[in-house]
């Protein structure tokens, strides 16, 4: 009986998959894309709509239930699309996988956009198709600047760094090893999004060496390279007129020993 239970499941398996698999053919998981803030990014359904259907099928991208762009027969489509995406977004490219492009991307259109595709069957919208697509931003810190304030017993090292994204973090190399930090701040914009990040570094210079300031950011990463020299004070020097007068000196010991040899002999 063992061996017929498990004959049973065995041929209901394939009706299983058969049932599973219209659901999984409309669901799609997109790719994941990095663009960089101020660029464009364009997204693609990879779906198309047969020409001769066209007036049967919705079509919709958003992101976290905001409309980026719609495709809707007999609608106006401003009225649906999100005001932060108002003149930001091409239309639908209903002849290039339902695509779309979001122009001048900014920090906070990072998330997840769904493209859903509707069809009209029996007199209801029922959806055909989904796609999910992973948008990542990326923007470039400035090359972190390093400045250096001379103190009486040590140097104080200060690396500074703005207009990036994701968040940072800082790190000082001292020939490649790391070194600890203090009072490191890091800044987020509130409207732009963007970070600043500030760090300091106390060293006792007794040698020459290399520093870096490098920051990491995502999968990105940039660094500035110094060399601090030791400051070696210069051998003291003797004065032209202090010269002179240890010549004269030596010149009138000369000539007082020689008078003096000179009446020595005669007596």
């Amino acid at each position: 009986m063992g061996m017929e239970l498990g004959m049973a499941q065995t041929r209901l398996l394939p009706l299983k998959l058969l049932l599973l698999f219209p659901a999984l053919a409309c669901l799609s998981s997109g790719e994941t894309q990095v663009a960089r803030v101020n660029e464009p990014a364009t997204f693609s359904c990879d779906y198309n709509i047969p020409k001769k259907e066209m007036t049967n099928y919705r079509v919709y991208w958003q992101n976290a239930e905001r409309v980026v762009q719609a495709y809707v027969p007999g609608k106006k489509i401003e009225e649906l699309i999100d005001p932060s995406y108002v003149n930001r977004t091409t239309a639908i490219d209903l002849s290039n996988n339902l695509s779309v492009t979001i122009l001048s991307l900014q920090v906070p259109d990072e998330g997840t956009y769904e493209c859903i595709v509707q069809k009209l069957v029996g007199g209801q919208y029922k959806r055909v198709h989904k796609l999910d697509v992973k948008l990542s931003i990326r923007a470039d810190f400035s090359d972190p600047n390093i400045l250096m304030h001379e103190g009486e017993l040590s140097q104080r090292i200060t690396c500074s760094s703005s207009k990036g994204y994701p968040q940072p973090k800082l790190f000082w190399l001292k020939d490649g090893k790391e070194l600890a930090s203090f009072n490191t701040t890091i800044f987020q914009d509130p409207t732009t999004r963007l970070y600043s990040i500030d760090s300091e570094l106390c060293v006792n210079q007794t040698n020459n060496f290399s520093l870096t300031c490098l920051i990491t950011y995502g999968d990105f990463q940039v660094s500035t390279n110094v060399t601090l020299k030791r400051d070696v004070p210069p051998e003291p020097t003797l004065q032209p007129s202090i010269i002179a007068s240890i010549v004269i000196s030596i010149c009138f010991f000369f000539i007082a020993l020689i008078l003096y040899l000179k009446r020595h002999h005669c007596q």
